[in-house]
Order: structure tokens, then sequence, then C-alpha cells
């Protein structure tokens, strides 16, 4: 069951980082949220449904999980206290940490940690697409930045744990 919780939350954060590509590509910069937000949601929905059938990904929903909740604290640490653009950096830590302790299982799972990391940050955006973070100087930058540094973060720590993982089985082999 747990399994299928995972792969359900890695393929949804891939639907819905292809449905904001599919965005960016087809759709013009003025074009409502009215209109985009179904697209998310069939991307999201359609992920998941996807993962739950046929995935066997982990690390891809640990991964969105930590885009979501991290884009989650940060967005409520900007509107609630005073913040810094240096502490928001700081709280790339958890990506390290939840990224170095799960294990991916297979290549294809690596291989979808970034989109699926994007897929978390997206949605908590959506979810805070009315709030008034705009009008808090520092804060939209800090939020993008973070989201798109801990892609690359998520991205560059499971592939390191994966190839010292392959690399300690294969000696082991010989």
């Amino acid at each position: 069951m747990k399994e299928k919780i995972f792969s359900s939350l890695g393929y949804g954060g891939l639907g819905v980082t292809l449905s904001f590509l599919l965005i960016v590509l087809f759709y013009p910069p003025y074009t409502g949220m009215n209109t985009l937000l179904p697209i998310y949601i069939a991307g999201l929905f359609l992920g998941g449904s996807f993962g739950v059938l046929k995935g066997k990904v982990r690390a891809s929903g640990y991964a969105f999980l930590v885009g979501f909740f991290l884009t989650l604290i940060l967005y409520t640490l900007w509107l609630k206290v005073e913040f810094s653009m240096l502490y928001s950096f700081s709280l790339l830590v958890a990506v390290v940490f939840v990224m170095g302790l799960v294990s991916a299982e297979s290549t294809l799972d690596v291989s979808i940690v970034p989109f699926a990391y994007f897929g978390g940050f997206i949605l908590a955006n959506l979810l805070f697409m009315n709030s008034t973070i705009s009008e808090i100087e520092g804060s939209a930058v800090s939020i993008v930045l973070v989201g798109v540094a801990g892609t690359v973060i998520a991205t560059v720590v499971i592939f390191l744990k994966s190839f010292l993982e392959n690399t300690a089985r294969m000696s082991k082999k010989i």
C-alpha cells in the first residue's frame, strides 16, 4: 500500500510538471488561472492514476512531498513572520537529508525525481496563488530560487546516492 502511495505521488508530480510545460509552451502568458487550473488537476490526476496502476517508484514520491512541504513552509514563514532570503536557503538542508535517506527503486525512479520535486513545488504554489506574497520584498524570488535549487539538489543527491549504492553492489559481486 505504501509503495502505491509513493508511486502515485511521484507520477502525480511528474504529471503536474508536464502540465506546467504544456502550459508554458502552448498558452499565452495572459491566460487566466481559471483556464489553467483544470490542466494542472488533470496532470496530477492522470499521473497519480498511472502511478497507482503501473508505477513502482519510491524516491520520486519523497521528492514530491519534500518539494510540496518545503514550499508550504516557505510561504507560511514569509506570510507570518519576519523572514529573510538567507534563511530560506537553509531549508534546503531538508532536501539533502530526506533524499539522502531514500533509495531509488530503479533508474526510472531517479529520472522522475526532479520532475516530482518540481511538481510538488508547483502544486504548493497553486495553493497560494491568491496570497499577497508578491507584496513582501524578496519573498517571491526566494521561493522560486529555493524551488529551482531544491530540484537541482534533489536530483544531484539521488543520482549520487544511486551511483554509490550501485557501485557498492557491483564491488561485492567481484
